[in-house]
């Protein structure tokens, strides 16, 4: 069993992730690219992923977005589809995405 300090950080690093995802799938909007679009869609689903097996609530992710809870659950709550590629430098201590390089 994990420490609770521990579990802390990586929920922390997670909710960095989800910021960050969130706020690359912005920028992929304003330059109208649908490839960067797709790619941020499923960085961010990712980065959502990895906060719920962390147990990170739902208020947590959408406050991280700026969104409500419910909008949140309603978007993400289910896993992102598997995928013929595995995600790159997925992990829960690190929390570094490069699925779509």
């Amino acid at each position: 069993m994990q420490e609770p300090v521990v579990i802390g950080v990586w929920a922390g690093n997670a909710l960095a992730a989800i910021r960050a995802a969130g706020e690359g799938l912005t920028e992929a909007k304003r330059s109208r690219s649908l490839p960067l679009i797709a790619c941020a869609q499923v960085e961010l689903q990712a980065a959502v992923d990895v906060a719920r097996d962390l147990d990170v609530e739902w208020g947590r992710i959408g406050l991280a977005l700026g969104i409500a809870r419910g909008n949140a659950y309603q978007k993400f709550r289910r896993k992102a589809a598997a995928s013929s590629e595995p995600r790159r430098g997925h992990d829960a201590s690190g929390i570094r995405f490069a699925a779509c390089s």
